[in-house]
């Protein structure tokens, strides 16, 4: 009887040191995530701070005089410039052309989803450049 509870006594205390040191690296992992958390954040600071600092110093007249001769006299602002289609056509419309076209087998459409969600229809299975 004293040996039995001995052994219970042993498993007993085994199975809580085991459960404590799973505890205390479950911690440990929350800890490393956490101070990698904080560091990734405080490298992201210092780039926004960077890019400030970058941005405060050079300006496009500054870029110029630091060119000199070589800057391409037609440099023009691309940043209010929009995307328009060139040839604005209907997707659904274009499909069933094709479709109507092809005859009664449905073709399922090639497209390109972009990161935005928008989708890029490939229509007769060419690709101009």
């Amino acid at each position: 009887m004293f040996v039995k509870l001995i052994v219970l006594i042993l498993a007993l205390g085994s199975t809580g040191i085991g459960v404590l040191s799973v505890r205390q690296s479950r911690l440990v992992a929350s800890n490393e995530m956490t101070q990698s958390r904080l560091r990734a954040r405080q490298h992201d600071q210092r780039t926004l701070e960077l890019r400030m600092q970058i941005a405060q110093r050079i300006t496009p007249d500054h870029i110029r005089a630091m060119l000199g001769q070589e800057v391409d006299s037609t440099m023009v602002d691309q940043t209010n410039r929009r995307i328009d289609l060139l040839d604005p056509i209907d997707p659904e419309a274009a499909i069933l052309k094709t479709q109507t076209q092809i005859g009664p087998s449905i073709i399922e459409p090639t497209f390109w989803t972009l990161d935005d969600g928008t989708r890029v229809y490939v229509l007769d299975g060419e690709i101009e450049q």
